[in-house]
């Protein structure tokens, strides 16, 4: 049997409080299990997609933008426990061969199910594309504002210096026109 977690430690675990993990399951869609209780557990594989959505949300994307993402990653079969996609690089997930994925749905699959589990790979790969596109214009758009702030901060300066200068030529021309008016007078 896997382990599982309460609220609290997936807090825990995770950095996020218990109540956006529960604001995320409810906006996202997911299917959190639940004891005979009723009360909320959560799976290894559940930490690493809370995980994923942490670091998509501090990457700048929306929950409505992660929601079109996940729907293939975290809606899983019941029972199933592994992710066939790895959503994003990390240190608590234990990656899950192609090739093991490949024999277990191999095992598992009856012959008209064979062309469902193609268009499933076909949209994983555009899943993982967008990612990866994605990844690439929060980048680009990263270094844009950094290179906008500096041109900014570069602009900034030289204005100041500017202001500086006419200030100084003010109080010069001033001490000028004082020294021509005592001369005069």
């Amino acid at each position: 049997m896997e382990k599982r977690y309460t609220v609290t430690q997936a807090a825990e675990m995770t950095g996020v409080k218990s109540y956006v993990l529960r604001y995320w399951e409810d906006e996202l869609d997911l299917r959190i299990g639940r004891n005979e209780l009723g009360h909320r557990y959560y799976t290894g594989y559940d930490i690493q997609l809370f995980m994923n959505i942490k670091e998509l949300k501090s990457r700048g994307l929306q929950l409505k933008a992660i929601k079109d993402l996940l729907p293939k990653i975290a809606h899983r079969a019941p029972g199933s426990t592994e992710s066939k996609i790895k959503l994003l690089e990390g240190e608590n997930t234990e990656a899950v061969s192609e090739e093991n994925v490949q024999q277990k749905e191999a095992e598992m699959i009856e012959p008209g199910e064979r062309e469902d589990i193609l268009d499933n790979r076909r949209e994983n790969e555009k899943i993982l594309e967008f990612q990866e596109i994605l990844e690439r214009l929060i980048t680009q758009e990263i270094h844009a504002k950094n290179d906008g702030e500096a041109r900014c901060r570069s602009l900034d300066a030289a204005i100041r210096r500017q202001q500086l200068a006419r200030k100084e030529a003010a109080v010069s021309a001033e001490k000028r026109n004082r020294k021509k008016n005592k001369v005069h007078n």
